[in-house]
């Protein structure tokens, strides 16, 4: 058995080697080097045969934003109290805001003891590359993409548009430095953002006619090629156009390998580990409030766009009502989102004081639209589902998904969460209605009034004849109160809002109510 683990290990450090990727960024003897590996320390043939080694992932998906930066942070603060081998950034995005992604490289560089690698997942674009050539390795799943940097802007006409050399100069720096740290080829790495610029290779054989012929590779601006006279242009051959003037730097999985980028190219996470030697793994989750954040960011335009329309369309009507604090609100969750992950443990129970606020707005300040009320509904639901962890209801969830899902477990949790629900809204009424009267007088705090003494709603209103004027005390939205006759009722319009010291009239009174538009008078004036 030890001498079949023995052949077993020679063989997979021979078909290391002669899978290695053999381009470089200047001139070199390929029987002595292994591009793509300068900057780190172990080849992946001697990581196979050390002892089993432990990584900790974070899923780096959607777009680049300040939200992101944050959750990454967080992960590797995290991921550093486990001291693993390797702290492994899957990445998925299109990329996004510079200077998120800045900060991401200037957090992913600072990061001491742990090796850095990234696995893209399926793309890498814009930000993205950045970000992937900040690890210290870069492997790439099969049918994968990593590239197109260039800083863009949307311009007058709404198309997009690549800025000026102000921002692309210290963002080649940027991916320049990073070359450098990590061994990446350096002049490739400013294809990412510059289209003017056109990169060959060129290469020629060494010791021809001789058994042991060397090839070495030349990769060259194409500016510098041109001016090249024609007795190195005859040595080098024709040069192999690796970017073409006027186009970014974006590869394949296995584009990306043979030019010195990527160190692998895998089908799976699983082919992924088991050739690194992981035997033990972590991931670091994003938060609830990371995960709303992210959410808004997402939206925050249209949110902006909409909050402002509402804001618009209060301006343009008289007094303060419904849009204005629809406005307010889309236009704070905006603004106020970005904070989200620092409240996570307390989103509970912001949900469920907005849930008390909406309601009061119901009751003293809008009656009768019931928006504000099925908001505050919404937000106390919304606020009793995240007080509850799964791992707290009576092992009806399980505390990890097993890799068959059965939905009986979360069904019977649902049922138990909107049991305990019911029973918080049924019991206050319940109680009020059948228990604190029975506590003797004095000891309750409901009023016990005598219902011979009552006064019908109805007698009330019949000094209040259809036709009568009067003046609106409050304004009408649409349920109010109205001086008429010398005396206060309480008033209700047919869906319009009147304001305040509006003459108002009687126009029917059914049921106890009375119902009222603006007078005649008030609109002939």
């Amino acid at each position: 058995m030890k001498l079949f683990e023995r052949i077993f290990s020679t063989l997979l450090v021979v078909a290391a080697f002669c899978f290695a990727d053999t381009t470089s960024i200047a001139p070199v003897d390929s029987a002595k080097a292994i591009p793509g590996q300068a900057g780190n320390d172990k080849s992946d043939s001697v990581i196979t045969q050390e002892t089993k080694k432990h990584a900790v992932w974070i899923k780096l998906e959607g777009d680049v934003e300040p939200s992101m930066y944050d959750f990454c942070a967080r992960a590797i603060d995290d991921a550093l109290q486990e001291n693993p081998d390797y702290i492994v950034f899957e990445i998925n995005t299109f990329g996004g805001r510079l200077d998120a992604a800045f900060d991401l490289v200037d957090t992913i560089m600072a990061v001491k003891g742990p090796t850095t690698i990234a696995l893209v997942k399926k793309k890498a674009i814009s930000a993205g590359s950045l970000i992937a050539l900040a690890c210290q390795k870069l492997y790439m799943l099969e049918a994968t993409t990593i590239g197109d940097c260039a800083p863009i802007v949307q311009g007058g006409d709404g198309t997009p548009q690549i800025v000026g050399e102000k921002i692309q100069s210290p963002l080649r720096a940027k991916f320049r430095n990073l070359a450098q740290r990590n061994g990446y080829p350096e002049l490739l790495s400013s294809a990412f953002v510059t289209p003017e610029l056109e990169v060959l290779e060129l290469t020629a054989t060494l010791d021809k006619g001789k058994k042991s012929q060397r090839d070495t590779t030349l990769i060259i601006e194409g500016s510098k090629y041109s001016v090249l006279d024609s007795t190195a242009k005859a040595f080098w051959g024709a040069p192999k156009i690796l970017v073409k003037e006027g186009e970014l730097l974006t590869m394949t999985d296995k584009e990306a390998q043979e030019l010195g980028f990527s160190q692998g190219t895998f089908k799976s996470r699983d082919e992924f580990e088991t050739k690194l030697a992981i035997e033990s793994r972590s991931e670091v989750e994003t938060t609830l409030g990371e995960d709303i954040a992210s959410a808004i960011a997402a939206i925050s335009g249209l949110l902006l766009i909409l909050g402002f329309g509402a804001l618009y369309i209060e301006f343009k009507t008289p007094g303060f009502g419904l849009f204005g604090i629809i406005g307010i609100i889309l236009i704070g969750i905006v603004f106020l989102g970005q904070f989200a992950p620092q409240l996570d443990g307390y989103i509970p129970a912001i949900l469920l004081v907005a849930g008390v606020v909406l309601f009061l707005v119901e009751i003293f300040v809008m009656p009768g639209t019931f928006l504000f009320g099925i908001g505050g509904i919404v937000c106390m639901i919304l606020a009793l589902a995240l007080s509850f962890e799964p791992s707290e209801m009576p092992e009806y969830v399980p505390e990890t998904i097993e890799t068959t899902f059965d939905a009986t477990p979360w069904l019977l949790g649902l049922l138990y969460m909107l049991s305990c629900a019911a029973i918080a809204l049924v019991f206050p009424i319940a109680a009020s209605k059948y228990l604190i009267p029975l506590l003797p007088e004095g000891w309750t705090p409901m009023l016990k009034t005598d219902l011979e003494t009552a006064a019908s709603p109805t007698e009330a209103v019949q000094e209040v004849s259809v036709g009568d004027e009067g003046i609106a005390k409050t304004f009408l939205r649409p349920v109010g109160q109205a001086l008429i006759n010398g005396k206060l009722f309480d008033v209700q319009t047919h869906g319009e809002i009147i304001e305040a010291s509006t003459r108002i009239q009687v126009t029917a009174i059914q049921e106890g109510h009375i119902w009222v538009s603006v007078a005649r008078s008030e609109m002939e004036g």
